[in-house]
């Protein structure tokens, strides 16, 4: 026991020795080049991971410090899984500077940022760098409709999936009390989703399964409604029309759920919805997922960007494009804040991984100036999603099908593509502790 506590001690002790020696010798090595990354998604974060850090002296910037598996974020807001299941801090990636601080300016003249603490915005420092990846993504595209940044709840952040997983025990737990009216205890438990994508669908999933297997357990006596609410004619409109067919059917079957089509969203109150047919539903919590737009630091940037969505315009080789579409040949963009200009490219992860691994397989060769470099070409892998009730879609190149086994498929890809065996150990863990003994009710 003695050794084994030895040992123990003797390996924290010589980690973190050679994390000073380490950090000492990056302070003092002056010949690299300085690579800054802005945003720690799957853009920044897997660029820094797959870079050979040895090779540059390299910082990130972030408001997050931690980077956040979003596919499985619907899974943390009904407690299928735990939070830190799906995220791994930045500072477990090595040789590398990190600020937990927000950039609000890009000076192309001097070649710096200037940055705001995290945590006292009116600390201000600037940064110099050789190159600039822009990875600082997107925020959730409101429509100027009135009160959804006041009341609605988004579904982008893990502060936001707990955010809803506090509101939802707080509704069942108010409906349950005897001691309240019908029409008040209707209201708390009316769900309203707004948009038919991935997440909102994925969402309406985790739902329908946490009431069908844990609320009616615990909360016999409520009775739940969620209405999910789409503008266009169908839901996951970037599947195949067959798959869309097939889970508008799976969540119309459901007592529970009523899908509005070809409707939108007027505003949001603080505890009802105005629908564009001039129908008002009172509800407990309005959840927001209608796609993305640009963020602030993008809004203000002087690079050439696509009308519509706002994104930050970039050549074949993700270097951005000035307003006269000149290259500035330092300063790359991918993810959910850029586009290829001569290249359709959707704002998903797997997009944001592909480009990432294209430009750090780049740095790593030092072909960073050589504009015969192949161009990114993006191979669309296909996609996946959870309806719920242990169904799932799938839409691949090789096959599209639906049910039990796309299912599966999501499952095991998703476990796969976890960053650390540390997660995808907690993972597996948690789904066999929600399937054995159903998902935590509690609410703190």
């Amino acid at each position: 026991m003695i050794i084994i506590l030895m040992f123990r001690s003797w390996a924290r002790y010589s980690s973190i020795s050679n994390r000073l020696i380490h950090t000492v010798t990056r302070q003092e090595n002056e010949g690299k080049k300085k690579v800054i990354v802005l945003g720690a998604g799957w853009g920044g974060f897997q660029f820094v991971r797959y870079l050979n850090r040895s090779k540059y002296d390299v910082t990130l910037v972030s408001p997050r410090n931690h980077f956040l598996f979003t596919p499985l974020l619907p899974s943390t807001t009904v407690g299928t899984l735990e939070f830190r299941c799906i995220i791994e801090p930045v500072r477990t990636l090595s040789n590398l500077y990190y600020y937990q601080a927000h950039c609000d300016e890009i000076n192309l003249q001097t070649n710096e940022i200037h940055c705001r603490d995290f945590f006292h915005t009116k600390k201000e420092f600037t940064l110099n760098f050789d190159y600039l990846i822009c990875c600082h993504g997107a925020n959730s595209n409101t429509f100027h409709v009135p009160g959804v940044e006041q009341h609605a709840f988004f579904l982008k952040q893990l502060s936001d999936a707990r955010a809803i997983r506090n509101r939802l025990m707080e509704l069942f737990e108010r409906a349950s009390n005897r001691f309240i009216s019908e029409e008040e205890r209707k209201a708390l438990t009316t769900f309203v989703i707004v948009g038919g994508g991935p997440t909102s669908i994925e969402f309406s999933g985790e739902l329908h399964d946490f009431i069908v297997e844990d609320v009616a357990k615990w909360f016999p006596d409520v009775k739940t409604r969620v209405i999910v609410v789409e503008s266009t004619d169908h839901i996951l409109g970037t599947f195949d029309s067959k798959l869309t067919d097939y889970a508008m059917n799976i969540l119309k079957s459901r007592s529970e759920i009523t899908l509005k089509t070809n409707t939108h969203v007027k505003r949001v109150g603080e505890n009802e919805v105005l629908l564009s047919n001039g129908e008002v539903i009172p509800c407990g919590i309005t959840v927001w997922s209608t796609g993305l737009s640009p963020n602030e630091l993008t809004s203000t940037l002087s690079f050439s960007k696509e009308k519509r969505s706002g994104r930050i315009y970039t050549n074949e080789h993700l270097q951005v494009l000035r307003d006269d579409q000149s290259i500035i040949p330092n300063i790359f963009a991918l993810g959910d804040c850029s586009t290829p200009m001569n290249q359709a490219i959707p704002a998903t992860a797997q997009a944001a991984v592909q480009q990432a691994k294209y430009l750090a397989k780049r740095f790593n060769k030092k072909e960073i100036d050589n504009q015969t470099y192949p161009a990114f070409n993006f191979n669309n892998l296909g996609m996946l999603a959870y309806l719920g009730g242990y169904g799932g879609l799938a839409d691949l190149k090789q096959t599209k099908t639906a049910g039990f086994l796309s299912w599966l498929l999501w499952r095991s890809v998703y476990l796969t593509r976890l960053v650390s065996f540390k997660n995808r150990l907690l993972v597996a863990m948690f789904w066999f502790k929600s399937f054995i003994f159903g998902r935590d009710i509690s609410r703190f």
